[in-house]
């Protein structure tokens, strides 16, 4: 696996041999991994880490389930949990993030967008100096037409 996944336990783990589809995490880590390959292909995007002069607009990685402690500055309630869907409402709000009316922290967004909402607050971050990255640089394995590690940014405590 990644040594950004390793330092931040990560539950999907990218080994450069993939699971066969089926296995846990498989089809996500594949996906995952050709779409950044694509992504850094593409010549519109500089993938944090993997100097290209061409363009200076930075593609990231962002692991939800390692930003929201270092946020909060301690462990939430399980993101599936209502809950835990209230803390991470709150949490964003309180940060002057804005949602939709629809929502209220009785019927607050889906856990898919709570993460979301916390990846763009994480870039966000990044734009302003407030990150650290984790992991190792990337590099292309033209070969499969993949990358190969790769860092994961991660806000520091505020």
């Amino acid at each position: 696996m990644r040594l950004s996944e390793r330092w931040l336990g990560t539950p999907g783990k990218s080994p450069y041999a993939f699971r066969p589809i089926g296995q846990p995490y498989a089809g996500f880590v594949q996906g995952s991994v050709r779409l950044f390959y694509s992504l850094s292909k593409s010549q519109r995007f500089q993938l944090y880490g993997l100097k290209n002069e061409k363009v200076d607009t930075n593609l990231i990685e962002v692991y939800p389930g390692a930003a929201w402690p270092a946020i909060s500055g301690h462990r939430l309630q399980n993101k599936k949990l209502l809950a835990g869907r209230q803390s991470r409402y709150e949490l964003l709000m309180r940060m002057g993030i804005k949602f939709s009316p629809e929502y209220t922290i009785e019927v607050p967004p889906t856990h898919d967008q709570l993460d979301a909402a916390i990846a763009a607050y994480v870039a966000y971050l990044f734009t302003i100096g407030r990150t650290m990255e984790c992991g190792q640089n990337p590099f292309a394995d033209e070969r499969l037409g993949v990358l190969r590690e790769g860092l994961i940014i991660q806000p520091v405590h505020i």
